[in-house]
């Protein structure tokens, strides 16, 4: 869990070195990539969830419970909806002073990149310390209503690698994401770029929100899943830059 923990924090100095052949990195806009998933994807949507969703005190949905369907849809969408429009008003408040698509890659490296950290390096953390804690036999899980066996799952190591390959794909897409947005911010008449991320993002999530309420139980499917589309939208990412680079050549 801790080499996990610290891949996570790597991934995105290592999307660098690897794309720095193709692209150069743009600190500026790195940056902004991973303050946008802060507000957007750590604040706002997880507000309208909040809000929406309503959560018990034990954590249990009632969308879920009652319509399945409704709350993939909702979360995939939520999702989507949040991420794209955090990019798309991102890329427009520095079109002035971004315009080479190289701006877009950065961006994407650093929203994925932070996603990366936040999502699995956090839960990486919080694994090590319960497992301690299980292990000590501290008196601290006493006040936790979960019986200590249950509050982690011991596996083996090489599992723990899913996490670091999730997050490679999830980096790709968001990469692919932030260059059909820049695109549509961009390039003239290609504002249909936006919405058709929002929808690529939410099939992106869809058998992974099929898997947590239950409705897929194949954990295999549900990464066919989200390469398939995540494929799909990194080869729709290559031609747009291959366009970008080609019409910015020309003027």
């Amino acid at each position: 869990m801790a080499v996990v923990a610290v891949i996570s924090v790597l991934l995105p100095f290592i999307f660098m070195f690897v794309l720095r052949k193709w692209f150069k990195v743009r600190w500026i806009p790195f940056l902004i990539g991973i303050a946008v998933f802060l507000i957007f994807a750590l604040i706002l949507e997880q507000l309208l969830h909040a809000a929406v969703l309503k959560p018990s005190a034990d954590g249990s949905i009632e969308l879920l419970t009652v319509s399945p369907w409704l709350y993939i849809l909702y979360g995939v969408l939520a999702a989507g909806v949040f991420e794209e429009t955090g990019r798309l008003l991102a890329f427009l408040m520095t079109k002035k002073y971004y315009r080479d698509i190289d701006s877009a890659v950065s961006y994407g490296i650093g929203h994925g990149g932070f996603e990366a950290a936040a999502v699995v390096g956090i839960s990486m953390i919080n694994g090590i310390v319960i497992a301690m804690m299980v292990n000590s036999g501290s008196d601290a899980l006493n006040a936790v209503p979960i019986p200590a066996e249950n509050l982690i799952q011991s596996q083996p190591w090489y599992m723990y690698s899913i996490a670091i390959f999730e997050r490679i794909i999830a980096m790709i897409l968001h990469i692919s994401l932030s260059i059909i947005v820049f695109s549509a911010v961009m390039m003239q008449k290609k504002w249909w770029l936006y919405p058709f991320a929002i929808l690529l993002h939410a099939l992106a999530n869809v058998t992974a929100a099929m898997l947590q309420s239950g409705l897929l139980s194949n954990m295999y499917i549900m990464y066919a899943g989200f390469i398939v589309v995540t494929a799909a939208t990194a080869a729709i990412a290559v031609k747009l830059v291959k366009i970008y680079r080609n019409q910015s050549d020309a003027l």
